[in-house]
């Protein structure tokens, strides 16, 4: 009888221990559960030997735009959602989240059920839940940043190509004008020694008059290139300034008429800010001088939505704006303008007809 006594509460222990047990499992399983669908980022349960979908939060079913009784017991592919990983790339990727037990950042694109290519950045985690071997995989959504990375790689390397073509444009000059020049007043040293020796006076005061004339040419181009390369007028802290004697180049050098209207606004930037602004004014004027068949533009200063807008208008030959910033060859590079600009924050902004003229506006941030 005491032994039987014994037996019935060793049973009623082991009942009691696995009720226990059953509660915390359940509790944990609940806990999973709760963090799971109030994660923030998309979060989608599977799985491991089919990628059938067990769970999903409701940020995965925003980000693939679709409801949860769409997307339960059905597989990645039956929903539209297409991994870009071969089946030998998807066999490494399962073998180290076996044997590891989860990878991190795993960036990877996938297809969207819309049908868009989407870059996502991936951890993916084994876990037995439900006498189930699953994985849950969380992800965000990094498209932006490599879209942005790789315009700052293009735009690097547009860049690097139109530093080279700066180069050899300098080299250019130097070669083709200032050595040639320097090369002929050697020639032109021989024979004025020559001439002195003979006591010919004439020929020696023909020979310093080419002499003087040579070396002013020179000293021009020195002056021009230098100012080309940094103008002091830049050394000031008010872009308007820079771009007022912009207007007396472009007048001089290409009779181009330049009105340059600050009308009140401020145009004290940073050093950096200033020069991207005025070498970005001087392309734009150029290309007006190259292409747009008119003697007259207009720079000026005015505020949209609380930003400083630096304008530069003409009434010239206008062009297609969509069929130039798609031709990556297109005249003035604008495509190239527009990116150097938008990594100092500005924005560019172009309105332009054939035959109706052009107006680019330039958005400043503040600050």
């Amino acid at each position: 009888m005491r032994a039987k006594e014994t037996l019935e509460e060793r049973v009623l222990e082991r009942t009691r221990e696995l009720d226990d047990a059953n509660q915390s499992v359940r509790q944990t399983r609940d806990l999973f559960y709760g963090l799971f669908n109030t994660n923030p980022i998309p979060t989608m349960l599977t799985r491991l030997e089919d990628s059938v979908f067990l769970n999903v939060n409701t940020e995965f079913l925003k980000y693939i735009g679709l409801e949860q009784k769409s997307v339960i017991g059905r597989s990645i592919n039956d929903i539209g959602l297409e991994l870009d990983l071969d089946k030998q790339n998807m066999e490494l990727l399962l073998a180290r989240v076996q044997r590891d037990g989860r990878v991190g950042n795993y960036e990877m694109e996938i297809r969207h059920p819309s049908g868009e290519v989407r870059n996502v950045l991936a951890s993916v985690q084994q876990i037995f839940i439900d006498s189930t071997d699953a994985l849950i995989v969380a992800f965000i959504d990094i498209t932006d940043r490599v879209k942005a990375e790789e315009q700052v790689r293009a735009l690097a390397s547009r860049l690097t190509s139109a530093e080279q073509q700066e180069r050899q444009r300098i080299s250019q000059i130097l070669h083709d004008d200032l050595q040639q020049r320097i090369f002929a007043v050697k020639i032109q040293l021989t024979i004025l020694y020559e001439a002195s020796q003979r006591n010919d006076l004439q020929s020696v005061k023909i020979e310093l008059n080419e002499l003087f004339k040579l070396l002013d040419e020179s000293i021009s181009i020195t002056r021009n290139l230098s100012i080309d390369l940094s103008p002091a007028i830049l050394q000031g802290d008010s872009l308007v300034d820079a771009l007022e004697w912009l207007a007396t180049q472009m007048r001089e050098k290409y009779g181009l008429i330049v009105a340059v209207e600050s009308n009140g606004i401020s145009t004290k930037f940073e050093d950096t800010l200033r020069i991207m602004l005025f070498q970005a004014v001087r392309e734009l004027l150029f290309n007006v001088v190259k292409h747009g068949n008119t003697d007259q533009a207009v720079v000026s200063f005015g505020k949209i939505n609380g930003q400083t807008c630096l304008t530069i208008r003409d009434d010239g030959a206008g062009f297609d704006v969509e069929s130039q910033l798609a031709d990556a060859k297109m005249p003035g590079g604008l495509m190239n303008l527009k990116h150097r600009l938008n990594l100092i924050g500005c924005q560019l902004q172009i309105s332009s007809q054939s035959g109706n003229g052009t107006q680019v506006m330039i958005l400043i941030p503040e600050g």
